[in-house]
C-alpha cells in the first residue's frame, strides 16, 4: 500500500471514530436529564432519614432503639444508593464484556426513555415477551435507546411505538414500529429537546460500534443482536415449561 493510500485509510478510520464519539456524546446528552434525576432520587431517602435522625438526637428522651433503627436504615439505603449510582455511571463507561438478560436490558432501556417520550406525546408498548436470551448490555443500551429516540425525533406527529422481538439461530431481533396518531388536533407542537435530535446516522454509528445489524423503513426499525440462550437454571425451567 502506498503512503497516500495509507494516509487516506487513516483519515477514513479517524472520521468513523469521530462519528461514533459524536453519536455517543449526543445520546448521553439526551439521557443526561434522566440520569441526573435518577441519581438525585437514589440519594433523597438517605437525606430524609438522616434529617429524622438528627431531630431525634436533639431530644433528650430519644429512644435508643429508634435511633439504632434509623442508623441501620441509613446504612442500608447508602448501600442501595451506591449500587444504583454505579449502575447509572455504567451508562457513561460501560463494561464491554458484560451480558444481561434481554428482558432486563429492554426494561431498563425503556425506563430510561419513557418519561421523556411521554412528555413529547409518545408511548411504548412492549410486546417482546421477555425473551430468555443474553446479549451485551452496552449494545442494547446504546443502540435500542438511540433507535427509540431517533425514531420519535423524526416523527411529525406523536404516536405509539410497538416493540416486538424474536430469537433464532443465535440472533435476537427487535422490531420498533411507530404508529402515529392520525388526528389533526394533536399535531406536535414545537418542543425544546435537552440536546440536538438523534439522526439515523447516529444510530448507524452506534450500531457499527456494537456490531449490531439494523435496517430502517419509514416508521420501522429492525435491530439484530448476537445473543445466547440464558444458562440461568430458573430461566431454563421456565423455557421447558412454556
Amino acid at each position: 500500500m502506498s503512503s497516500q493510500s495509507s494516509s487516506t485509510a487513516e483519515q477514513v478510520t479517524g472520521l468513523e471514530k469521530s462519528e461514533v464519539e459524536a453519536a455517543n456524546y449526543a445520546l448521553l446528552r439526551r439521557l443526561a436529564p434522566v440520569i441526573r434525576h435518577n441519581l438525585a432520587g437514589t440519594l433523597q431517602p438517605i437525606a430524609m432519614v438522616a434529617a429524622m435522625l438528627e431531630r431525634r438526637l436533639q431530644k433528650a428522651d430519644s429512644d435508643p432503639e429508634t435511633l439504632l433503627k434509623n442508623t441501620r436504615d441509613i446504612i442500608a439505603l447508602s448501600k442501595e444508593a451506591a449500587a444504583s449510582c454505579v449502575d447509572l455511571m455504567s451508562w457513561l463507561a460501560p463494561k464491554e464484556s458484560r451480558l444481561v438478560s434481554a428482558d432486563t436490558g429492554i426494561a431498563e432501556c425503556l425506563d430510561m426513555v419513557m418519561t421523556q417520550l411521554s412528555f413529547r406525546g409518545f408511548s411504548v408498548v412492549d410486546n417482546t415477551g421477555g425473551p430468555s436470551v443474553q446479549i451485551p448490555q452496552s449494545a442494547l443500551r446504546n443502540v435500542l435507546t438511540a433507535a427509540l429516540i431517533s425514531l420519535t425525533d423524526a416523527a411529525a406527529l406523536p404516536g405509539k411505538v410497538l416493540l416486538g422481538a424474536g430469537f433464532a439461530d443465535g440472533i435476537l431481533l427487535l422490531r420498533l414500529e411507530l404508529k402515529t396518531l392520525d388526528v389533526p388536533e394533536v399535531a406536535r407542537v414545537a418542543e425544546k429537546l435537552p440536546y440536538r435530535r438523534l439522526e439515523w446516522h447516529d444510530v448507524q454509528a452506534l450500531a457499527q460500534q456494537e456490531s449490531v445489524r439494523l435496517t430502517r423503513e419509514e416508521n420501522r426499525i429492525t435491530l439484530l443482536f448476537e445473543a445466547s440462550v440464558s444458562t440461568d437454571p430458573q430461566t431454563l425451567v421456565e423455557m421447558v415449561q412454556a
